[in-house]
């Protein structure tokens, strides 16, 4: 594969990437991060779910910055760009956040349109991550009816 990035990049359904921080307070996050997130969770209040209000209260306190639906593409590359593209100005405060013991990283939802082939990084994204020290993971799903093709 070139290193181009390919909207509509066959192999994938859709995609879309989402930086987590984890501990630190949401609203001091946002604060320091000068971001607004797409989602918080507060330690010990319930949150709204796509199909209400949570059960249980939650457990820890948590900031999420998505691509969801700021990037139209079907290439996580465009997605990780835009995350990396809000948080690069902030380096400073993320790297503080995480010298106070934060935890943090970037995950990748990606579901296969058919079974075969996978998400790309480039170098370039991969040197950004690094650079602000943060993991990187995929939660890959593929189709009932494609499981076939991985046995």
């Amino acid at each position: 594969m070139n290193g181009h990035i390919d909207d509509e990049y066959a192999s994938c359904a859709s995609t879309y990437a989402t930086l987590r921080i984890y501990d630190a307070h949401p609203h001091a996050v946002s604060e320091k991060l000068q971001l607004r997130p797409a989602a918080i969770r507060i330690k010990g209040e319930r949150w709204e779910t796509r199909s209400g209000w949570s059960s249980t209260p939650s457990s820890v306190n948590g900031w999420f910055l998505t691509s969801k639906d700021a990037v139209q593409s079907k290439d996580v590359r465009r997605h990780l760009d835009w995350i990396l593209d809000q948080i690069e100005p902030h380096a400073s405060a993320l790297m503080e956040l995480q010298a106070a013991h934060s935890r943090m990283d970037v995950t990748c939802f990606w579901l296969s349109a058919w079974g075969h082939g996978g998400p790309t990084l480039s170098p370039s994204i991969m040197g950004r991550l690094a650079a602000l020290e943060l993991h990187l993971w995929f939660d890959v799903y593929v189709s009932a009816q494609d499981e076939r093709l991985l046995h």
